[in-house]
């Protein structure tokens, strides 16, 4: 579901996190892949969890963002272990993850390349395309 971001209510004093850091490779990850996991929000459209991407989204000009809302009753310590918890219990990429990572980056881009023949056939192609088509009294 999608909130209107100016509805969402960040308690600033309540948070665990006051500063979110270089947002920046957020951003870029938003911008380029979209927002993979929706924020956090109580019943009374209070952020629980997701302080980061919501700063990031907003940064970005959303005026929208997908939200879970998880109904806590007004119970302030689940709310708090539930802003914890996800910032605690993960696990971040291995080095040897992160080196598959880049190793499967590397070959789908040369797959996407093609061969020295199939790249020399589309530059051929590109060639004898019609250009761009001029309109009446150009």
């Amino acid at each position: 579901m999608k909130k209107p971001i100016s509805h969402i209510i960040v308690e600033e004093l309540s948070r665990i996190r006051k500063d979110v850091g270089d947002i920046s490779a957020l951003e870029n990850s938003i911008h380029r892949v979209g927002l993979l996991n929706p924020i956090v929000v109580d019943e009374k459209n209070r952020l629980v969890a997701g302080y980061r991407r919501l700063t990031a989204c907003r940064n970005l000009g959303w005026q929208e963002i997908e939200v879970t809302i998880v109904n806590f009753d007004g119970d302030v310590l689940k709310m708090l272990d539930a802003e914890a918890d996800e910032n605690l219990f993960r696990k971040d990429f291995t080095p040897d993850e992160i080196i598959s990572i880049e190793k499967r980056r590397e070959e789908i881009r040369l797959q996407r390349r093609g061969t020295l023949l199939q790249r020399f056939w589309r530059w051929l192609k590109g060639l004898f395309a019609p250009g761009p088509q001029k309109e009446a009294g150009s």
